[in-house]
């Protein structure tokens, strides 16, 4: 039996809800370290079962690709489990996701304070090589005083504030700064 429906040429998942999936479903591979993976393992061959759901997309019908927890999957497999369980999610869900387990900081620039805005930066240059050289206080100070008399409708004003974004940052910065 098939655990997504084919309904027309679109398929019908559970979205967002835990569900028990067989791992010979599921890609992925884990470049955690193998005693890691085997210190999982163990704990899964006692209990049979993983707690901490692994995130996973659908490619398919029976067919899935683990985007978060792989380590899990690849334990699970040296457990010999049959089965994980999962939560599936949709490109919007994938954002969440990343967002909640400290993967990303995004913040909405249209709202953020000064100070959030230039936290947010100044993660971005540890976190995302090129961005080394911008200054955080002068960028947010240059957001904050453009949203006094404009509205941007999305990133591309950043380019023309003479603050040290060009059009070449504009789109890794999309992942963090977000107009909405």
């Amino acid at each position: 039996m098939s655990l997504l429906l084919q309904d027309e040429s679109t398929l019908d998942i559970a979205l967002g809800r835990v569900l028990r999936i067989p791992c010979k479903f599921i890609q992925g591979q884990s470049s955690v370290n193998p005693t890691l993976i085997k210190n999982i393992s163990q704990q899964l061959q006692a209990t049979g079962k993983n707690i901490l759901p692994i995130i996973i997309k659908a490619l398919g019908e029976d067919n899935f690709v683990a985007t978060l927890n792989i380590h899990i999957l690849e334990a699970a497999r040296q457990a010999k489990l049959d089965f994980v369980w999962c939560i599936v999610v949709d490109d919007k869900m994938q954002s969440q996701v990343k967002i909640e387990s400290g993967q990303i900081v995004q913040v909405n620039i249209l709202t953020a304070s000064e100070q959030e805005i230039i936290d947010t930066l100044e993660y971005i240059q540890t976190h995302i090589t090129g961005f080394k050289t911008i200054k955080p206080n002068l960028v947010a100070k240059a957001i904050v005083e453009y949203r006094k008399t404009k509205t941007a409708p999305n990133l591309s004003f950043l380019t023309k504030l003479r603050c040290g974004i060009g059009k070449a940052k504009v789109d890794p910065l999309s992942e963090f700064l977000v107009v909405a």
